[in-house]
C-alpha cells in the first residue's frame, strides 16, 4: 500500500433519507462498504454524488426535517490540478478542501467550498479533480464511442496537444462563421458596390467642390446679365465724372472749396469739408474700379454658352439623385465614404478566406499528430487490456482498439476511435454493445480501470457494486485488481462479494437499524475479528459455522501475503 496523502478524509451526512447523523473517516488504500443488501450502502455513493454537485431532490431529505447536509474533506497536499484551481478562484485555505452542500425542502440547495458559498457547478470542477465514481451501470457508458476515444487519449496523456485542437478547432469555427456571414450579402453588396463606383466615376470627372460649384452659379448670374451690368457702369460713370454739364463729382468738389473757403469764419463747417474730402477720395476709386469694369468685361456668348452647359450637366446630374445641384459636393464624398468601405469589405472577405485556410491547416497539422498518437497508444492499450480480460474469466477474450481516420474534422481531430472485442474463440471482433454480454461488459469496464489506474489524475476511485454478476475464483482476481489499483490512488468498494471484501485494507460494515417511528442506517469500522465475522456472513449467510469462519479467516490472510 502506497503512502497517498491526495485523497477523501472525511464524510458526514444528515438528514439524507435513511441517514440520520453519520460521520466516517476514511484511509489510503482500500475500502470495502460491505452489510446486508437494503442496508443503504449505496447511499453513500449518493451522497458523495451531492456533495460533488449532483442535482438535489427535496425527496431525498429525511422525513420531517426541513434540510440535508452533506460535508466532506479531501487531502490535497498531493493533488496540485486542485491547489491550483482553489488558488485561480480564490477558495484555498490550507492542506484539506473543506465542501459542504445543503438539500433543501423549501428554497434552492447551497454549496460552499472552504467555508464560501459558490454555484453548484463549481463543486463538479471539484469533483473533476478528485474522484471517479464507477456505479452499477458505469460500464454502459463503455457503449458510447465518445468513451472510447477519451479512454485512448487519458493513456496517450495527449491533453495539453488535444487541449491546442479545441483552441485551434474553435478559432477556426468563428473565423469560418464571419466569412459565410460577409458572403451572404456578397450579392447585394456586390450590386451596391457596382453602382457606387458607377455613381462615384461619373461625380469624380465633373470635379466637384463647394467652391467650384458656388463659382460657377454665379459667373452664369453674371454673363446672363451682361449687357445690363455695362450699361449701367457706363451710365453711372458718365453721371458721375463724364457729364459734359456739371457732373456730379465737379458740383461736390465745387461744394466741397467753397465751405473750406468759410471754415474761419464757421468752425463747424471743418467736420463738414473733411468729410467731402472722404467722399471725393472714394470717387476717385469708384472712377477707377468703374473704368477698369469697362475695360475689362467679357461678353462672349460663347463662354456664356459652357458655363450653362455645366450648369446643366450639375443639375441633370442632381435630379438623379434627388438633390439640389449645392449638395452634389458633400453627396460625392459620402458616396467616396461607403466606396471605401465596401472596398474594405471586400478586402476584408479575401483576408479572412486566406486565415480560414490557415487556421484549417494548423487543425489538420495538430488531428494528424493526435491521430499517429492514438494509433500507437492503441496497440499498446489493446494487448494489455486483452491480457486482463483474459485473467478475468475471458480465456479467450481479445479486445482490439480500432482507430479510423473519417473526412470529418472536429475539436478532438478527425478519427473515429471504437472498442471491438472477441468473446469466444473463432468469433470475429465485433462492437461491444453486439458481442459482448451484461457480465462480461463490466469485466471489460473493470480491466479498463485497472489498465488505466496509472495514467488517472484523480486520487479516489469509489466502485458501487461494479462486480455484480461475478462470482467464485473470479471474484477473487477482481479483489484483487481492485487492490492492486489502490497501490496508486484510494479505492473505495462497495460490494457484495466476500472475495472481493477480503482484498480491502480497511472494512465498513453498513447496518439499518429500526425503531418504531424510522430507520436509519449505521456504519462501523470493522476490527480484524469483526472482519472475520462479516466476511463469514457473506460466505455463509445467517448461520455461521466454525468452517466458515476458519475460511473467512484464510482469505483475509491470503489477501496480505
Amino acid at each position: 500500500m502506497g503512502a497517498q496523502t491526495d485523497m477523501l478524509k472525511h464524510l458526514s451526512v444528515r438528514n439524507l433519507a435513511v441517514v440520520e447523523d453519520l460521520s466516517l473517516d476514511f484511509e489510503d488504500g482500500m475500502t470495502s462498504l460491505t452489510g446486508e443488501t437494503g442496508a443503504g450502502k449505496s447511499l453513500l455513493v449518493d451522497a458523495l454524488g451531492l456533495v460533488l454537485g449532483d442535482r438535489g431532490d427535496a425527496g431525498l431529505i429525511r422525513h420531517s426535517h426541513d434540510r440535508a447536509e452533506i460535508e466532506a474533506a479531501f487531502d490535497i497536499t498531493a493533488n496540485p490540478a486542485l491547489q491550483e484551481w482553489l488558488s485561480d478562484n480564490e477558495l484555498d485555505e490550507d492542506e484539506l478542501c473543506h465542501l459542504r452542500r445543503t438539500v433543501n425542502r423549501k428554497g434552492p440547495s447551497k454549496a460552499y467550498i472552504n467555508g464560501r458559498q459558490v454555484p453548484i457547478s463549481q463543486l463538479r470542477e471539484i469533483s473533476e479533480r478528485t474522484i471517479d465514481i464507477h456505479g452499477q451501470h458505469a460500464h454502459q457508458s463503455l457503449l458510447r464511442t465518445e468513451t472510447h476515444r477519451e479512454l485512448l487519449d487519458t493513456v496517450a496523456e495527449q491533453q495539453t496537444l488535444l487541449k491546442e485542437m479545441r483552441s485551434a478547432y474553435r478559432d477556426w469555427q468563428q473565423t469560418r462563421a464571419r466569412l459565410d456571414a460577409i458572403r451572404e450579402q456578397s450579392d447585394e453588396s456586390q450590386a451596391r458596390y457596382e453602382l457606387l463606383q458607377y455613381q462615384v466615376q461619373e461625380l469624380e470627372s465633373l470635379e466637384l467642390t463647394d467652391e467650384y460649384v458656388s463659382q460657377l452659379v454665379q459667373e452664369q448670374h453674371q454673363l446672363a446679365h451682361a449687357s445690363q451690368l455695362m450699361e449701367t457702369a457706363q451710365t453711372s460713370l458718365e453721371s458721375l465724372f463724364d457729364q459734359e454739364h456739371s457732373p456730379a463729382y465737379r458740383q461736390l468738389s465745387h461744394a466741397t472749396s467753397e465751405l473750406a473757403g468759410l471754415q474761419e469764419y464757421e468752425p463747424r463747417f471743418q467736420e463738414i469739408v473733411e468729410t467731402l474730402n472722404a467722399a471725393l477720395i472714394n470717387l476717385d476709386e469708384s472712377e477707377s474700379a468703374l473704368r477698369h469694369y469697362l475695360d475689362n468685361a467679357d461678353l462672349d456668348p460663347a463662354r456664356l454658352s459652357s458655363v450653362e452647359e455645366s450648369l446643366s450637366a450639375l443639375h441633370d446630374i442632381a435630379r438623379k439623385h434627388h438633390i439640389e445641384i449645392e449638395q452634389l459636393p458633400s453627396h460625392y464624398q459620402a458616396l467616396s465614404e461607403e466606396l471605401a468601405s465596401l472596398t474594405d469589405s471586400q478586402q476584408d472577405a479575401s483576408d479572412l478566406a486566406e486565415t480560414v485556410h490557415q487556421q484549417e491547416q494548423q487543425c489538420l497539422e495538430l488531428a494528424e499528430k493526435i491521430h499517429h498518437q492514438r494509433v500507437k497508444t492503441a496497440t499498446q492499450l489493446s494487448s494489455q487490456l486483452t491480457d486482463s480480460i483474459r485473467e478475468l474469466a475471458m480465456p479467450a477474450g481479445e479486445i482490439s482498439i480500432e482507430v479510423n481516420q473519417t473526412d470529418k474534422l472536429h475539436e478532438h481531430g478527425f478519427d473515429q476511435v471504437s472498442i471491438r472485442v472477441t468473446t469466444n474463440p473463432g468469433q470475429p471482433a465485433g462492437d461491444l454493445a453486439k458481442v459482448a454480454s451484461g457480465g462480461e461488459l463490466a469485466r471489460i469496464s473493470l480491466a479498463i480501470q485497472v489498465v488505466t489506474a496509472g495514467q488517472r489524475t484523480v486520487p479516489t476511485l469509489v466502485f458501487d457494486e461494479v462486480d455484480v454478476g461475478i462470482g467464485g475464483g473470479i471474484a477473487e482476481i477482481v479483489g484483487q485488481h481492485l487492490r492492486l489499483l489502490a497501490t496508486t490512488q484510494q479505492v473505495i468498494c462497495i460490494t457484495h462479494l466476500p472475495q472481493v471484501a477480503a482484498q480491502a485494507h480497511h472494512q465498513l460494515q453498513v447496518t439499518k437499524e429500526h425503531d418504531a417511528d424510522s430507520a436509519r442506517i449505521v456504519i462501523h469500522s470493522l476490527s480484524e475479528s469483526e472482519r472475520i465475522e462479516e466476511i463469514a456472513r457473506m460466505l455463509g449467510g445467517v448461520r455461521l459455522t466454525e468452517k466458515t469462519r476458519s475460511h473467512a479467516q484464510e482469505m483475509l490472510e491470503q489477501a496480505q501475503v
